[in-house]
């Protein structure tokens, strides 16, 4: 126990070269060392856009620096990347430098980090208000509770609260029997797939004002599309900050003035940056829900003309 902590003490004291915030994950991984061939079981403690660390079941086997590739599973969705093991505790603890990773997973790993991000703020509330709410107990109730517990530890009984005896229900009328040739005539019912974003994108082009919150400071852009969780901007010059900055995006579509509180979510390029809303208030979010059904009405009219024109196109070359 000594050990793990003082390997623990060990990894928070190297170097922070990473800009990228990291997120703290606990999910089985396997860490694969390309020159060797063989596959080290481990756990993934650590990630972020840039690495990740990792903490092997068994001292790790290989000196450092070494190409390796990094396979985990986090909140149902795969990765898998290369990287370079860049330091180790000489235990069990391992850092790793993700590389030449492709934009569209990048993007998908920032999508699932934003999520870890907001279960940990919510996990770390919850435990705030739980310390709060223990703090401001009587201290009559509190010692009662400590004896109680101490009994429980000593006797090994747990103590079992009554629970009110429900009333009984009416059975619910029997259903029809399903005879087994109905049953295989059936089709099997598919799973549904993990819909990732389950806002639909819809293609704009505004102009918009990003400001900084932090360097108080602002860019100039267009946005290109638009969906109810946020937008992706164009800047006209070169994005400085980098993922998890807060930001507010400014910008007027329909004749209607918006300007919305956000994160930056990817960096697709120097100048392309993905934004995730958040904090919206209700009436800002009834006014964005209206506009995204203008868009839609008009994507559909126009998808209509166009159909339309076509038809007609084919009823003139007919008739020749």
């Amino acid at each position: 126990m000594e050990t793990q902590e003082k390997a623990e003490e060990l990894a928070i004291q190297q170097p922070e070269r990473r800009a990228q915030l990291r997120q703290a994950v606990d999910e089985n991984a396997t860490l694969l060392l390309v020159s060797q061939g063989s596959r080290v079981p481990c756990r993934i403690i650590e990630l972020s856009l840039e690495g990740c660390r990792l903490r092997t079941r068994e001292r790790f086997p290989a000196s450092i620096p070494i190409r390796v590739e990094v396979t985990f599973t986090i909140n149902g969705i795969a990765f898998r990347f290369s990287g370079v093991a860049e330091w180790t505790d000489g235990l069990n603890l391992v850092g790793v430098q993700l590389v030449d990773m492709p934009f569209r997973r990048r993007d998908e790993l920032a999508e699932v980090l934003c999520e870890v991000e907001a279960e940990n703020a919510a996990r770390a509330e919850k435990k705030a208000a739980e310390k709060l709410a223990a703090e401001a107990q009587p201290p009559e109730k509190a010692a009662q509770e400590q004896v109680q517990r101490r009994a429980v530890r000593q006797t090994g009984i747990h103590a079992v609260v009554a629970q009110p005896v429900p009333s009984p229900q009416p059975k619910p009328a029997s259903q029809p029997a399903t005879s087994p040739q109905q049953a295989a005539s059936q089709p099997p019912v598919k799973p549904a797939k993990r819909e990732r974003r389950t806002q639909s994108r819809h293609e704009v082009d505004t102009s918009a004002v990003i400001f900084l919150i932090n360097v108080a400071s602002a860019l100039h852009g267009r946005i290109l599309d638009l969906s109810l969780g946020g937008c992706r901007i164009r800047a006209d010059e070169r994005f400085p900050v980098g993922i998890y900055t807060r930001v507010e995006t400014e910008f007027r579509l329909e004749g209607l003035p918006f300007r919305l509180g956000g994160v930056i979510q990817a960096i697709h390029d120097r100048r392309l940056v993905g934004i995730r809303f958040l904090d919206m208030s209700g009436r800002k979010r009834a006014q964005l829900e209206q506009l995204i059904q203008e868009i839609e009405e008009m994507e559909a009219n126009r998808k209509a003309a166009r159909t339309g024109g076509s038809e007609e196109e084919t009823g003139k070359v007919s008739a020749r």
